[in-house]
């Protein structure tokens, strides 16, 4: 339950949290992690092998081919060895099509002087990840997995219409997969072309039509999130120091916070476990922390075990660095957590 009016103890700094604090990007379920372990260490039969097992499961197929994808970015040869080697080709396709996202973007990204030719080589990396994932969907017309995959490609390379074609493909597919509404509201940001209202529109229809015990409705703490950071980008090419454009920034208040709560407390009564639960953890953990609302920031952290999700504290600097200050201020201690084990159970709130 969420320990209102509960007051921290002195705990550990900021950067001795850091330490503690692992990426969740190889995903938060030991077997999953094992896997990804055992392709980066070359052993790519056992990525397929996982994949086998979740073709009737669109959000575990999507979120493993994920965590596959960036076990193996340095190995996509291996993935497309295994088709001559007899693993189904869908399987591999979408997996090699994750692995070159993951490569795209993990590209380096220089200065002014390189921006143009950085630019070049990820939107070539985005546009080679595309083809194994059509190839994926081709070989299995019911699977939403690869149309969420090139949901993003579209998203990366700023073609409109590729993008819009994936999304209706995949929400016909699977109307509630959580990765292809968290690539909409990110599609939909100001910073790509689209506009506050149309992404705040958004993530308020997936927020009020998701299952009972969904944790979509997370998808509108990314929309503040989105917000804030095109904000805090318009402020520093307005010439803005750091120090003025935190100031400025402020914090989320008023009925986004009531919105936010009564959002999150629907989901934490109700909640059945899922495979983003972490994901959503971090981002009301986010969003009720920037919102001065320490209770129930600490609850939400407190359920993320010791993982850290990118989205969306790296919109504000170094992920884990802000995960642990935000730990840190809230007397959240990562190594007194309980174990996540996959889907994370919650609770609901008193």
């Amino acid at each position: 339950m969420w320990r209102f009016g509960w007051k921290p103890g002195r705990g550990l700094q900021g950067t001795d949290l850091e330490a503690v604090l692992v990426s969740a990007s190889y995903g938060t379920d030991p077997l999953l992690r094992s896997a990804c372990e055992a392709v980066r260490e070359g052993d790519a039969e056992v990525g397929a092998t996982l994949l086998v097992e979740t073709r009737e499961d669109p959000e575990v197929r999507a979120y493993q081919a994920e965590a596959l994808g960036r076990a193996a970015v340095d190995r996509p040869d291996e993935i497309a060895e295994l088709v001559q080697e007899g693993a189904d080709p869908a399987d591999a396709m979408l997996w090699l099509g994750h692995a070159l996202i993951a490569r795209a973007v993990a590209m380096p990204s220089g200065g002014a002087d390189t921006a143009q030719a950085d630019r070049k080589a990820f939107e070539a990396a985005l546009h080679e990840a595309r083809i194994p994932l059509a190839e994926s969907a081709r070989l299995n017309p019911d699977d939403a997995a690869p149309w969420s995959a090139l949901q993003t490609v579209a998203m990366g390379l700023g073609e409109h219409e590729e993008r819009e074609q994936a999304w209706s493909e995949v929400v016909s597919r699977a109307p509630h997969l959580y990765p292809a509404h968290v690539t909409r509201v990110r599609s939909l940001a100001p910073t790509r072309g689209g506009s506050a209202e149309e992404m705040f529109a958004a993530a308020g229809a997936v927020a009020d039509t998701a299952p009972e015990g969904s944790p979509l409705p997370s998808v509108l703490a990314l929309a503040h999130a989105e917000f804030l950071r095109g904000e805090q980008r318009r402020l520093v090419r307005e010439g803005n120091s750091a120090y003025i454009t935190s100031m400025a920034m402020g914090r989320l208040h008023g009925d986004a916070v009531r919105e936010l709560f009564e959002l999150a407390q629907g989901w934490a009564s109700a909640a059945v476990p899922h495979v983003r639960d972490v994901q959503a953890h971090h981002l009301f953990g986010w969003a009720f922390h920037r919102a001065g609302e320490p209770d129930l920031a600490r609850w939400h952290l407190g359920m993320v075990g010791r993982y850290v999700c990118d989205v969306p504290w790296a919109f504000f600097g170094a992920a884990r660095a802000e995960v642990a200050l935000a730990m840190s201020e809230l007397g959240v201690d990562p190594r007194h957590a309980p174990d996540v084990q996959g889907p994370t159970g919650t609770g609901g709130p008193e």
